[in-house]
Protein backbone atom coordinates (compact mmCIF):
# COMPACT_ATOMS: atom_id res chain seq x y z
CA UNK A 1 0.00 0.00 0.00
CA UNK A 2 1.32 3.65 -0.87
CA UNK A 3 0.55 6.56 1.26
CA UNK A 4 1.20 9.48 -1.04
CA UNK A 5 1.37 13.10 -0.08
CA UNK A 6 -0.32 15.51 -2.59
CA UNK A 7 -0.53 19.43 -1.75
CA UNK A 8 -3.83 20.94 -1.27
CA UNK A 9 -5.16 23.01 -4.43
CA UNK A 10 -4.89 27.16 -3.79
CA UNK A 11 -8.59 27.02 -4.48
CA UNK A 12 -9.37 24.97 -1.51
CA UNK A 13 -7.21 25.94 1.03
CA UNK A 14 -9.04 29.35 0.55
CA UNK A 15 -12.25 27.47 1.05
CA UNK A 16 -11.32 25.52 4.14
CA UNK A 17 -9.45 28.84 5.68
CA UNK A 18 -12.13 30.69 5.48
CA UNK A 19 -15.23 27.81 6.88
CA UNK A 20 -13.33 25.37 9.06
CA UNK A 21 -13.59 25.73 12.65
CA UNK A 22 -10.32 25.62 14.40
CA UNK A 23 -9.20 25.20 17.90
CA UNK A 24 -6.47 27.45 19.62
CA UNK A 25 -4.57 25.09 20.84
CA UNK A 26 -4.67 23.39 17.47
CA UNK A 27 -6.65 20.86 14.80
CA UNK A 28 -6.33 17.66 13.66
CA UNK A 29 -7.88 19.15 10.34
CA UNK A 30 -4.88 19.26 8.23
CA UNK A 31 -4.04 16.75 5.19
CA UNK A 32 -1.32 13.99 6.38
CA UNK A 33 0.69 11.48 4.20
CA UNK A 34 3.86 10.21 4.51
CA UNK A 35 6.33 7.97 2.38
CA UNK A 36 6.93 7.69 -1.17
CA UNK A 37 6.28 11.13 -3.54
CA UNK A 38 4.76 8.86 -6.14
CA UNK A 39 1.72 6.62 -6.31
CA UNK A 40 0.96 3.41 -8.50
CA UNK A 41 -0.06 4.17 -11.99
CA UNK A 42 -2.34 1.20 -11.50
CA UNK A 43 -3.65 1.64 -8.03
CA UNK A 44 -7.10 2.72 -6.78
CA UNK A 45 -6.76 6.53 -5.26
CA UNK A 46 -8.29 6.08 -1.26
CA UNK A 47 -9.26 9.63 0.53
CA UNK A 48 -9.24 8.43 3.81
CA UNK A 49 -10.91 10.53 6.62
CA UNK A 50 -10.18 7.82 9.31
CA UNK A 51 -6.84 7.48 10.74
CA UNK A 52 -3.82 5.54 9.39
CA UNK A 53 -3.86 3.35 12.72
CA UNK A 54 -7.38 1.99 11.95
CA UNK A 55 -7.76 1.19 8.37
CA UNK A 56 -4.67 -0.11 7.66
CA UNK A 57 -5.10 -3.41 8.50
CA UNK A 58 -8.17 -3.09 6.68
CA UNK A 59 -6.41 -1.79 3.19
CA UNK A 60 -3.88 -4.64 4.03
CA UNK A 61 -5.83 -7.73 3.93
CA UNK A 62 -8.02 -6.23 1.04
CA UNK A 63 -4.66 -5.91 -0.80
CA UNK A 64 -3.76 -9.19 0.15
CA UNK A 65 -7.24 -10.47 -1.06
CA UNK A 66 -7.20 -9.09 -4.26
CA UNK A 67 -4.24 -8.47 -5.41
CA UNK A 68 -5.03 -4.80 -6.13
CA UNK A 69 -2.65 -1.53 -4.99
CA UNK A 70 -4.05 0.75 -2.86
CA UNK A 71 -2.66 4.61 -2.68
CA UNK A 72 -4.00 6.39 0.29
CA UNK A 73 -3.78 9.69 1.48
CA UNK A 74 -5.07 10.27 4.58
CA UNK A 75 -6.54 13.36 6.35
CA UNK A 76 -9.53 15.16 8.43
CA UNK A 77 -12.67 14.10 6.46
CA UNK A 78 -14.33 17.80 6.13
CA UNK A 79 -10.87 19.03 4.41
CA UNK A 80 -10.97 16.05 2.69
CA UNK A 81 -14.82 16.43 1.12
CA UNK A 82 -14.25 19.87 0.74
CA UNK A 83 -10.63 18.59 -1.56
CA UNK A 84 -12.86 16.53 -3.48
CA UNK A 85 -15.68 19.21 -4.05
CA UNK A 86 -13.23 20.98 -5.44
CA UNK A 87 -11.54 18.47 -7.82
CA UNK A 88 -15.18 17.92 -8.98
CA UNK A 89 -14.82 15.74 -11.54
CA UNK A 90 -11.38 15.95 -11.83
CA UNK A 91 -11.04 14.02 -8.77
CA UNK A 92 -8.06 11.23 -8.59
CA UNK A 93 -9.96 9.47 -5.73
CA UNK A 94 -11.33 6.17 -6.41
CA UNK A 95 -12.80 5.68 -3.13
CA UNK A 96 -13.93 8.52 -0.47
CA UNK A 97 -14.01 6.93 3.74
CA UNK A 98 -15.13 9.86 6.05
CA UNK A 99 -15.38 9.52 9.65
CA UNK A 100 -18.60 10.85 9.94
CA UNK A 101 -21.80 10.81 7.45
CA UNK A 102 -21.94 15.13 7.39
CA UNK A 103 -18.74 15.03 5.08
CA UNK A 104 -20.53 12.12 2.84
CA UNK A 105 -23.85 14.14 2.72
CA UNK A 106 -21.81 17.24 1.61
CA UNK A 107 -20.25 15.60 -1.38
CA UNK A 108 -23.75 13.67 -2.58
CA UNK A 109 -26.09 17.08 -2.48
CA UNK A 110 -23.20 18.25 -4.93
CA UNK A 111 -24.00 15.03 -6.69
CA UNK A 112 -20.26 13.97 -7.24
CA UNK A 113 -21.15 10.18 -5.89
CA UNK A 114 -21.94 7.33 -7.61
CA UNK A 115 -24.65 4.72 -7.16
CA UNK A 116 -23.11 1.25 -4.61
CA UNK A 117 -24.05 -1.99 -5.91
CA UNK A 118 -27.17 -3.40 -4.40
CA UNK A 119 -25.52 -6.12 -2.90
CA UNK A 120 -23.14 -3.90 -1.14
CA UNK A 121 -26.09 -1.51 -0.21
CA UNK A 122 -27.85 -4.69 1.21
CA UNK A 123 -25.34 -5.45 3.85
CA UNK A 124 -26.41 -2.50 5.93
CA UNK A 125 -29.62 -1.47 7.53
CA UNK A 126 -31.71 1.76 5.45
CA UNK A 127 -31.46 3.81 8.35
CA UNK A 128 -27.31 3.48 8.36
CA UNK A 129 -26.75 4.08 4.53
CA UNK A 130 -27.90 6.93 1.88
CA UNK A 131 -31.49 6.80 0.65
CA UNK A 132 -29.82 7.23 -3.03
CA UNK A 133 -27.94 4.24 -2.20
CA UNK A 134 -24.32 6.60 -2.57
CA UNK A 135 -23.10 5.87 0.33
CA UNK A 136 -22.99 3.21 3.02
CA UNK A 137 -22.33 3.13 7.09
CA UNK A 138 -18.67 0.99 7.81
CA UNK A 139 -18.33 1.48 11.31
CA UNK A 140 -20.53 3.18 14.06
CA UNK A 141 -20.26 5.03 17.86
CA UNK A 142 -22.45 6.35 19.97
CA UNK A 143 -21.89 10.19 21.47
CA UNK A 144 -21.23 9.89 25.44
CA UNK A 145 -20.08 12.84 28.49
CA UNK A 146 -17.56 11.08 29.71
CA UNK A 147 -16.70 12.11 33.40
CA UNK A 148 -14.20 11.88 36.17
CA UNK A 149 -15.05 9.77 38.66
CA UNK A 150 -13.41 11.81 41.50
CA UNK A 151 -15.06 15.05 40.27
CA UNK A 152 -18.36 14.26 39.69
CA UNK A 153 -21.20 12.77 41.29
CA UNK A 154 -23.58 10.73 38.92
CA UNK A 155 -26.51 12.54 41.04
CA UNK A 156 -24.95 15.29 39.08
CA UNK A 157 -24.94 14.22 35.85
CA UNK A 158 -27.44 16.43 33.92
CA UNK A 159 -30.87 14.96 32.66
CA UNK A 160 -29.97 15.80 28.77
CA UNK A 161 -27.32 17.60 26.64
CA UNK A 162 -29.45 20.78 26.50
CA UNK A 163 -28.92 20.73 30.27
CA UNK A 164 -25.18 21.32 30.39
CA UNK A 165 -25.64 25.32 29.42
CA UNK A 166 -27.20 25.12 32.82
CA UNK A 167 -24.94 27.81 35.61
CA UNK A 168 -23.82 24.91 37.39
CA UNK A 169 -21.69 23.46 34.66
CA UNK A 170 -20.28 26.38 34.09
CA UNK A 171 -16.06 25.89 33.04
CA UNK A 172 -16.98 22.30 33.74
CA UNK A 173 -17.73 20.83 30.06
CA UNK A 174 -15.09 20.32 27.08
CA UNK A 175 -16.06 20.04 23.17
CA UNK A 176 -14.30 19.63 20.57
CA UNK A 177 -15.91 22.18 17.66
CA UNK A 178 -13.45 21.62 14.99
CA UNK A 179 -13.94 17.87 15.38
CA UNK A 180 -16.18 16.12 12.88
CA UNK A 181 -18.65 14.28 15.12
CA UNK A 182 -19.08 17.37 16.83
CA UNK A 183 -20.26 18.80 13.99
CA UNK A 184 -22.57 15.78 13.12
CA UNK A 185 -23.82 16.37 16.09
CA UNK A 186 -24.88 19.67 15.60
CA UNK A 187 -26.28 19.23 12.29
CA UNK A 188 -28.55 16.23 13.80
CA UNK A 189 -29.52 18.63 16.87
CA UNK A 190 -30.49 21.30 13.97
CA UNK A 191 -32.95 18.68 12.84
CA UNK A 192 -34.05 17.11 16.05
CA UNK A 193 -34.65 20.57 18.13
CA UNK A 194 -34.35 22.96 15.17
CA UNK A 195 -31.99 25.55 14.59
CA UNK A 196 -33.21 28.57 16.98
CA UNK A 197 -32.94 25.76 19.62
CA UNK A 198 -29.42 24.70 18.74
CA UNK A 199 -28.30 28.24 17.98
CA UNK A 200 -29.06 28.61 21.66
CA UNK A 201 -27.76 25.52 23.09
CA UNK A 202 -24.29 26.89 21.40
CA UNK A 203 -24.30 30.31 22.34
CA UNK A 204 -25.12 29.04 25.79
CA UNK A 205 -22.34 26.27 25.82
CA UNK A 206 -20.10 29.46 24.94
CA UNK A 207 -21.37 31.81 27.79
CA UNK A 208 -21.21 28.94 29.98
CA UNK A 209 -17.40 28.72 29.48
CA UNK A 210 -17.08 25.58 27.43
CA UNK A 211 -13.59 24.53 26.94
CA UNK A 212 -12.72 23.58 23.71
CA UNK A 213 -9.87 20.93 22.44
CA UNK A 214 -8.93 19.88 19.23
CA UNK A 215 -10.49 16.58 19.37
CA UNK A 216 -12.31 13.90 21.34
CA UNK A 217 -8.61 12.24 22.44
CA UNK A 218 -7.92 15.39 24.01
CA UNK A 219 -10.81 15.92 25.61
CA UNK A 220 -10.87 12.22 26.85
CA UNK A 221 -7.21 12.46 28.16
CA UNK A 222 -8.21 16.12 29.94
CA UNK A 223 -11.22 14.43 31.58
CA UNK A 224 -8.89 11.43 33.17
CA UNK A 225 -6.17 13.84 34.19
CA UNK A 226 -8.82 16.28 35.98
CA UNK A 227 -8.46 18.95 33.93
CA UNK A 228 -12.11 19.26 32.89
CA UNK A 229 -14.73 17.46 34.99
CA UNK A 230 -16.64 16.00 31.61
CA UNK A 231 -17.10 16.45 28.09
CA UNK A 232 -18.76 15.41 25.08
CA UNK A 233 -17.16 12.53 23.11
CA UNK A 234 -17.32 9.17 21.49
CA UNK A 235 -18.28 6.19 23.62
CA UNK A 236 -14.84 4.45 22.47
CA UNK A 237 -12.49 6.79 23.94
CA UNK A 238 -13.66 6.08 27.18
CA UNK A 239 -12.66 2.24 26.02
CA UNK A 240 -9.21 3.35 25.24
CA UNK A 241 -8.47 5.28 28.81
CA UNK A 242 -9.73 2.48 30.12
CA UNK A 243 -7.49 0.11 28.17
CA UNK A 244 -4.70 2.06 28.74
CA UNK A 245 -5.16 2.47 32.62
CA UNK A 246 -8.14 0.46 34.01
CA UNK A 247 -7.53 2.40 37.11
CA UNK A 248 -8.42 5.93 35.56
CA UNK A 249 -11.44 7.52 37.24
CA UNK A 250 -13.31 8.29 34.16
CA UNK A 251 -16.81 6.66 33.16
CA UNK A 252 -19.14 6.99 30.34
CA UNK A 253 -22.49 8.58 31.08
CA UNK A 254 -25.34 7.47 28.31
CA UNK A 255 -28.12 10.74 28.22
CA UNK A 256 -31.46 8.84 28.63
CA UNK A 257 -33.49 7.27 26.26
CA UNK A 258 -33.80 8.96 22.86
CA UNK A 259 -32.18 12.48 23.73
CA UNK A 260 -30.27 14.47 21.59
CA UNK A 261 -26.47 13.62 23.56
CA UNK A 262 -26.67 9.85 22.85
CA UNK A 263 -26.85 10.35 18.94
CA UNK A 264 -25.49 7.16 16.85
CA UNK A 265 -23.25 8.23 13.97
CA UNK A 266 -21.50 6.18 11.16
CA UNK A 267 -18.04 6.46 9.56
CA UNK A 268 -18.86 6.16 5.95
CA UNK A 269 -17.61 4.66 2.49
CA UNK A 270 -18.66 6.32 -1.04
CA UNK A 271 -17.48 6.27 -4.73
CA UNK A 272 -16.57 9.35 -6.30
CA UNK A 273 -18.50 9.51 -9.84
CA UNK A 274 -15.11 9.99 -11.46
CA UNK A 275 -13.60 6.93 -10.83
CA UNK A 276 -11.87 5.75 -13.92
CA UNK A 277 -12.65 2.34 -12.17
CA UNK A 278 -15.98 1.50 -10.01
CA UNK A 279 -15.79 -2.40 -10.08
CA UNK A 280 -12.44 -2.28 -7.97
CA UNK A 281 -13.39 0.39 -6.09
CA UNK A 282 -17.10 -0.80 -5.44
CA UNK A 283 -15.30 -4.38 -4.23
CA UNK A 284 -13.48 -2.17 -1.91
CA UNK A 285 -16.69 -0.41 -0.32
CA UNK A 286 -18.21 -3.99 -0.32
CA UNK A 287 -14.79 -6.06 1.66
CA UNK A 288 -15.57 -2.81 4.20
CA UNK A 289 -19.11 -3.84 5.09
CA UNK A 290 -18.17 -7.76 4.46
CA UNK A 291 -17.99 -10.03 7.66
CA UNK A 292 -14.06 -10.13 7.48
CA UNK A 293 -13.41 -6.31 6.55
CA UNK A 294 -16.47 -5.39 9.51
CA UNK A 295 -13.99 -7.46 12.50
CA UNK A 296 -11.01 -5.45 11.11
CA UNK A 297 -13.03 -2.32 10.91
CA UNK A 298 -14.46 -2.35 14.48
CA UNK A 299 -11.11 -3.80 15.72
CA UNK A 300 -9.36 -0.92 16.20
CA UNK A 301 -11.44 1.68 18.58
CA UNK A 302 -14.32 -0.80 20.05
CA UNK A 303 -16.83 0.68 17.10
CA UNK A 304 -20.39 -1.14 16.46
CA UNK A 305 -20.26 -2.91 13.18
CA UNK A 306 -23.08 -1.53 10.84
CA UNK A 307 -23.23 -4.91 8.89
CA UNK A 308 -26.23 -6.97 9.58
CA UNK A 309 -24.95 -9.88 11.95
CA UNK A 310 -22.03 -8.71 12.88
CA UNK A 311 -21.35 -9.23 16.77
CA UNK A 312 -20.07 -6.11 18.41
CA UNK A 313 -16.65 -6.22 19.85
CA UNK A 314 -16.90 -6.91 23.59
CA UNK A 315 -16.65 -4.02 25.80
CA UNK A 316 -18.80 -1.64 23.93
CA UNK A 317 -21.84 -0.66 25.91
CA UNK A 318 -25.04 -2.09 25.08
CA UNK A 319 -27.10 -0.20 22.19
CA UNK A 320 -30.47 -1.49 21.62
CA UNK A 321 -33.48 0.10 19.83
CA UNK A 322 -34.56 3.13 21.30
CA UNK A 323 -31.01 3.71 22.78
CA UNK A 324 -30.48 6.40 20.58
CA UNK A 325 -32.58 9.58 18.88
CA UNK A 326 -34.17 9.04 15.77
CA UNK A 327 -31.68 11.27 13.50
CA UNK A 328 -31.54 10.93 9.23
CA UNK A 329 -28.13 10.43 8.36
CA UNK A 330 -28.90 11.17 5.04
CA UNK A 331 -30.07 14.39 5.38
CA UNK A 332 -29.05 17.03 3.57
CA UNK A 333 -26.53 18.98 5.33
CA UNK A 334 -24.16 22.03 4.20
CA UNK A 335 -21.34 21.18 5.41
CA UNK A 336 -19.73 25.04 5.30
CA UNK A 337 -22.75 26.32 6.77
CA UNK A 338 -22.44 24.16 9.70
CA UNK A 339 -19.12 24.62 10.75
CA UNK A 340 -20.03 28.74 10.55
CA UNK A 341 -22.85 28.37 12.78
CA UNK A 342 -20.78 26.83 15.15
CA UNK A 343 -17.77 29.60 14.60
CA UNK A 344 -20.55 32.56 15.43
CA UNK A 345 -21.55 30.83 18.77
CA UNK A 346 -18.37 31.87 19.99
CA UNK A 347 -18.17 28.56 21.14
CA UNK A 348 -14.43 27.86 18.95
CA UNK A 349 -12.07 30.62 19.01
Amino acid sequence: MTIRPRALAGAAIAALASVLVLSACGSSSEPAASTSAGGDAGALTVYSGREEEYMEPVFDAFEKKTGTTLDVRYGDSADLALLVGEEGDKTPADVFISQSPISQSYLDQKQLLSQLPQAVLDRVPANLRAADGDWVGIAGRQRVLIYNTDLVKPADLPKSVLDLTDPKYKGKVAVAPSNASFQDFVAALNQIEGKDATNAWLAGMAENGAKSYAKNSAIAEAVARGEVPMGLVNHYYVLEIKEDDPKAPVAAYRFPGTDAGSLFLVATASVPAASPDKAKADALVGFLVSDAGQQLMIAGEGEYPTATGVAAPKGAPSLSEGDYPAYDLTGVTDLKAIAEQIRESGLAQ
